[in-house]
């Protein structure tokens, strides 16, 4: 009675085993980019109770990729299609010549925006 029998011994190793290995298990299956790591911080630092829960955490979290976006080189243009690209930029050049020619004195403020009307609505 006092003695555990193989049968037992798999019993309980198992399933904490499945428990131990459960941010692994979670990361293989979900296929996360970073498996591996997850993996070796689960193998070596899961004992821990805070490498257990970082890989944990670590194998939930979601699979997308970190995108840096620079703002400054960001422009809608880029989502449109070629022949809208070079209406944007013909009514961009338009717009700047007409805001050179209001700079210089040669337009007035009301022409000016009488003429970037006309840009616009073409």
């Amino acid at each position: 009675m006092g003695r555990i029998g193989t049968l037992e011994l798999l019993l309980l190793i198992i399933p904490l085993l499945a428990i131990y290995f459960l941010p692994s298990i979670i990361a293989l299956r979900r296929n996360k980019m970073n498996r591996n790591a997850i993996v070796l911080l689960n193998f070596f630092l899961g004992w821990t109770l805070i490498g257990w829960v970082v890989s944990f955490v670590w194998a939930c979290a979601s699979n997308n990729e970190t995108q840096n976006v620079n703002s400054s080189n960001y422009s809608k243009e880029e989502n449109l299609s070629p022949a809208a690209n070079n209406d944007f930029d013909n009514k961009l050049d338009n717009l700047q010549k007409l805001k050179g020619l209001l700079d210089s004195g040669i337009l007035s403020p009301e022409e000016f925006e009488q003429q970037k009307s006309k840009v616009l609505a073409s």
